[in-house]
Formats: structure tokens, sequence, C-alpha cells
């Protein structure tokens, strides 16, 4: 499946070239420190230098990390996720925990984009093995549960027992109470998949925004969701005004800014089944803007946006309708055939 990140994820702990081989780190809370030295980096904390200064900051408030010499090192295999693999296992060897972690899970997540999903959880796995404590192990639970989020029905039990792993592991290694969070969020994402009831679903979507306040990410993802569950009970102002807030904000990551998108989208479609032709023209736009503005989003909800744009169009009948439907379809099922949004296309659903 087609991604920029996966995982069910968080922004992808990719390392790219920073500025005169300087290191740069991003932060939850949306600021970035940048001319630092990464000395290390665990489940627990990530130190660095700045200066003559010695700083830290706990891992759930790490977004991004960029290493200056990533590009040097990686040069082989930037675009080459066998052979990006290889270079790590040899940073591994050296001694070298920081660029091994970061191109094992650069190397799964292009295994991830080139549709080698076996060896991407095959990467990862190595990964948790190699490296216990490596500061990327959420990284390994975001990719794995995104992968099979993105399955839809036929990857629902996957996710759970991926989102059931990922809170174990982060209460019984005291990571820190941001990862916890995290957990408990995809394990309510995992568990309404899996036919739980929508009442304890925004219960459980409200307990995780309350207690992510040091995790904006989470509690903005959250949102997205109970909106999602609000309006499929028909309560649709609940619905726009999380969307609308959520959509206008500035520092919102890509994919909870997609999935708001997605969500107003679905509030116009439902005014468009009565013939509203306006209302099916705003919600085909509304799903482009995730193509367009949200190129980083999670690939499932770049699938989604398409296959309900192709909805919409086929609503709107407008100039050169038929046109945008094709070309929405051949990025669905070129980009995205395993997702479950293709294979409704693809059946007429």
């Amino acid at each position: 499946m087609k991604s920029r990140l996966l995982a069910a994820s968080l922004s992808a702990l990719w390392a790219l070239p920073a500025t005169a081989q300087e290191d740069r780190v991003i932060l939850a809370n949306g600021t970035t420190v940048d001319g630092v030295r990464v000395v290390s980096f665990d489940i627990r904390e990530l130190r660095y230098t700045k200066g003559p200064s010695n700083e830290s900051v706990s891992t759930d408030q790490v977004v991004k990390v960029e290493l200056g010499k990533f590009k040097d090192v990686y040069r082989r295999g930037l675009r080459d996720p066998d052979m990006m693999l290889t270079v790590a296992r040899e940073q591994l060897k050296d001694k070298n925990l920081l660029l091994a972690q970061l191109g094992m899970v650069g190397a799964a997540a292009q295994f991830f984009d080139s549709d080698g999903a076996p060896q991407a959880v095959s990467a990862l796995d190595e990964l948790q093995k190699a490296i216990p404590e490596a500061g990327v192990l959420p990284e390994v639970f975001r990719q794995k549960f995104e992968y099979y989020m993105g399955l839809g029905a036929k990857g629902a039990a996957s996710a759970k027992k991926v989102a059931e792993r990922y809170r174990f592991e982060a209460t019984g290694g005291a990571w820190p109470q941001g990862l916890v969070v995290e957990a408990e969020f995809f394990e309510a994402l995992a568990e309404r998949v899996n036919g739980g009831s929508p009442a304890d679903f925004q219960a459980k979507l409200r307990s995780v925004i309350g207690k992510a306040s040091s995790s904006p990410v989470v509690a903005n993802r959250a949102n997205v969701q109970l909106a999602h569950s609000l309006r499929e009970a028909k309560d649709f102002e609940g619905a726009r005004r999380i969307y609308e807030d959520l959509a206008n904000r500035d520092g919102i990551d890509s994919s909870t800014r997609a999935g708001a998108y997605i969500g107003l989208g679905m509030l116009l479609l439902d005014k468009a089944g009565g013939g509203d032709k306006d209302a099916a023209r705003e919600a085909l736009m509304m799903f482009l803007r995730v193509r367009l503005q949200t190129k980083d989003a999670w690939p499932s909800l770049q699938a989604e946006a398409l296959y309900h744009a192709i909805l919409a169009a086929d609503k709107w009948r407008g100039s050169e309708y038929q046109t945008i439907m094709a070309r929405c379809r051949g990025v669905l099922f070129s980009e995205f055939a395993g997702s479950e949004w293709a294979e409704r296309a693809k059946a007429g659903r």
C-alpha cells in the first residue's frame, strides 16, 4: 500500500539531512530544536547537545528526528529499502545504534511504500529484537497498526493484537505516559473496527483526550474519531464543530487535518443525497483537498478520500465529472490497491 507515513502513525521518525551536518528535533508541541547533535535515542528519552549544554527530552514528546549525516551514511539506500536495511545492519554491527534504528524503521517505511508488507514487518521485528530499547519502538507499533487498519475488516484482528501489545509494552516497561495514552487510543480504534459499541467507543475517546494534554497529536486524532462517531450517531452539529476547529487550526498534523476534511466532506455528501448538486460539488472539493493539501497523511485516509471523491463526483455530475472519477479510480487502484476502499470501488459499493 502506498504511504509516506505508516502508522497508525504520529509523524515517522524519518532521518533526513539537516543544514551543515547538524541535527534537528521536532517536538509534539510544534517547536523545532535546530543546530543540535543528537547523542542517543532510547524508549525513554532523546539526549542531545547544543553548544556547551547537554539536554534531553522525553521520547513521547519527539515527533521527528533529522540527522545531518543520515544522507551520507545511507546514500546507497535512500530509494532502495533492501540496501537501506543492509546499511542499517552494518551500523548495528558497528554499535551505531542511533543510525541503525533510524535506518531500519526507514527501510520498513519504504517496503510498505512499495507494497512489500511482509518485508516491512520483518524489518520492524528485526529492529525490535536487535535494539529492544530503541527510541523508534513506538514507530514499530505505529507502522504495523496503520498497515493492518488500512486493510479494513481483513486486518482488524491483527490491528487489535498490535494495539494490545503496544499497551502491554508501554505499561509494563514504564514507558513515558504519552506512549501509554497513544496505545490506549489505538486499542479504542481497533475495538471499534472489531464491533465495539458507539457509546463505549466515544467514552474511551473522551478518556484518551482527557489524558492527552501533553500529547496534542494523539488528542487531535482522537477528536477526529470522536467527531466521526458523533456524525454516525446523527449529531451532525457536534461533529461539524470538531471538524471545523481541527481543519482551521494552525499546527495540526497532516493526518488530523485529512480526517477533518473527510468528515466535513461526509457531512456535505449526506446533504447531497437529497439531490443538492452544490453540496455534492463542495463535498468533492473537500475530499480532493486531502490529496492536494495533506499528502503526508496516512495512506488509509488518502484512499478513503479518493473513494468518496468518486461518489461525490457521481452525485454532482457537473463538467468533466467522468474524467474526475476516472482519475480518482486510477490513483486509488494504483497507489492503494490493497486497501478496503479500492476493493469497495472495484465492487461498485
